[in-house]
């Protein structure tokens, strides 16, 4: 099981979208505190940490303790999801999907999805649109 987690002082924000990543994706969430990288691996060897830096977000992606990949994210939006929930990461980006796809339930969908983006559903009728920067 995927574990995902934020940077040690997190806003907010980071924290909600970190949270519904790994219920989207069935991984777990969990909380960083002050805990190390060590601590992370020794939960399982596949860690997806996001933070914020600057205007972005970042989410890293990390397997067996190396760095694998990290995708940027310019912004997201929140709404409503109408109907079914759907599980795992929908993406339009062809390398971000190349970067998630040996780590997480990630499906190609540039065919619906327009631009670089990366679609998922949370929890409570949430549905996450994210923009992946150029």
């Amino acid at each position: 099981m995927t574990i995902v987690t934020t940077s040690r002082k997190p806003l907010p924000e980071v924290r909600t979208l970190s949270r519904d990543l790994a219920f989207a994706i069935g991984g777990e969430y969990v909380t960083r505190g002050k805990a190390g990288m060590g601590d992370l691996f020794s939960l399982d060897d596949r860690v997806l940490i996001v933070s914020r830096s600057g205007p972005l977000f970042i989410i890293q992606i990390f397997s067996n303790e190396e760095l694998v990949g990290e995708i940027a994210i310019r912004s997201f939006t929140v709404t409503e999801r109408p109907g079914a929930i759907a599980r795992g990461l929908f993406v339009s980006n062809r390398s971000v999907f190349e970067t998630l796809k040996d780590h997480v339930n990630v499906v190609f969908a540039a065919e619906v999805l327009p631009g670089n983006r990366i679609v998922f559903d949370g929890t409570q009728r949430k549905r996450y649109t994210l923009e992946v920067a150029s």
